[in-house]
């Protein structure tokens, strides 16, 4: 949620939705695409084959329209739960916490705390530099567990945004020890 302000016109922001990158979307398309195409080839070269017995081959043509209209009705359905899938997928963060939440029907959701992150991490493969897709991972001191941003779109931005919000207890460690070195000089 957006709110401008009153002077300068300056907008808060209280919290930053972040999907997997649409690249990944395009490619399950792309993919469905291809296994609706690969259905089609089959059934044509089963039609086609010249050693079906004639009372088969009539058979399967006398289908041709209910497989296009059960394919069409296939790549429909699919398309849209494969779409479904990637809105309803996606990660929330906060200025005190990451929240993660998927699911359709079911919905789940992981709360994770940016107070319990001591690390974060950015992993970007070739593909990904291409693209602007990769995965960010944060360490959670408290569970000792590795929380993953899974490719993201856009990851060097989002992974400024949370290193900028996690506690900086190591930073803040080091200046103590410093302080406390020259103290006793």
């Amino acid at each position: 949620m957006a709110q401008v302000g009153d002077k300068g016109g300056k907008i808060y922001v209280t919290h930053i939705n972040i999907r997997q990158s649409i690249f990944f979307l395009v490619l399950r398309l792309i993919l469905l695409d291809f296994v609706a195409a690969f259905f089609s080839i089959l059934y044509f070269l089963l039609v086609s084959y010249e050693k079906t017995p004639v009372f088969f081959h009539n058979t399967i043509l006398s289908y041709n329209l209910s497989f296009f209209l059960i394919l069409v009705l296939f790549k429909i359905l699919m398309t849209i739960y494969i779409v479904l899938l990637w809105i309803n997928r996606y990660y929330e963060i906060y200025p005190n916490m990451i929240v993660h939440r998927s699911g359709i029907f079911l919905r789940k959701e992981e709360k994770h705390p940016l107070s319990q992150m001591r690390s974060v991490k950015i992993e970007q493969g070739f593909f990904g530099k291409i693209f602007g897709f990769g995965t960010i991972n944060l360490y959670n001191w408290y569970l000792k567990t590795t929380t993953s941003l899974y490719l993201i779109h856009n990851p060097i931005k989002y992974f400024r945004i949370i290193e900028s919000l996690i506690p900086k207890s190591e930073q803040e460690k080091d200046i103590f020890l410093d302080k406390i070195e020259l103290n006793e000089s």
